[in-house]
């Protein structure tokens, strides 16, 4: 008798728990992060650290809720998940090569990448999923967000209160005036060398 009540309980853990994780991801419904470029209107929400935190309420944002976008101390709220890149140490402003979300608690063998479309001007065109110990890494590639440039995502049927911990890997972008003193250095070197091989054929 003892041995069939803890039958019992255990059968009822396990329905408990199965049930619990059902309610966990929508019915039908494998996890997928997809990046496009600007939605049409919209007004983006500036990224300024390279290392920042993208919470969905509802598992799917926009579609369902907005996104949470968590830097340091401070928190704002994007309705459309859509985001500029405004990552400027220094005063230096910098271009990002190549954007990672960590996804905590969820099995890299379910969720998929992509890319949105009805956006214009994807910023990069490959993305990959693998398998991080506790979760999923999803890192989107080849191509770039420049400094005031735009992305926006879509997160579809992931676990409530999701967290999508963003990392940007960035390189330094050269101000107008910079590039102008660079370009104008270049050419009085190719004068100067002009000017001295004439010089050396007289």
């Amino acid at each position: 008798m003892k041995l069939l009540r803890i039958v019992m309980v255990s059968i009822a853990v396990v329905v408990c728990a199965a049930t619990a994780l059902a309610r966990e991801f929508p019915l039908g419904t494998d996890p997928r992060i997809e990046l496009g470029g600007s939605p049409d209107p919209a007004y983006p929400t500036a990224i300024v650290t390279t290392s920042f935190t993208i919470v969905s309420p509802s598992g799917s944002s926009p579609s369902s809720s907005p996104c949470v976008l968590d830097e340091g101390t401070f928190s704002f709220t994007s309705p459309a998940c859509f985001f500029e890149n405004d990552v400027n140490p220094s005063g230096v402003g910098e271009t990002i090569t190549q954007l990672s979300f960590d996804i905590g608690g969820v099995s890299s063998s379910t969720v998929t990448c992509g890319f949105l479309t009805g956006t214009t001007g994807i910023p990069f065109k490959d993305c990959s999923v693998s398998a991080f110990e506790g979760g999923t890494l999803v890192q989107f590639t080849d191509g770039s967000i420049p400094f005031h440039g735009d992305f926006t995502l879509d997160l579809l049927g992931f676990p409530k209160d999701q967290t999508f911990g963003g990392t940007a890997t960035v390189i330094a972008t050269p101000e107008l005036g910079t590039m102008a003193l660079m370009l104008s250095g270049f050419g009085i070197f190719l004068l100067h060398r002009k000017l001295r091989s004439r010089q050396s054929a007289v």
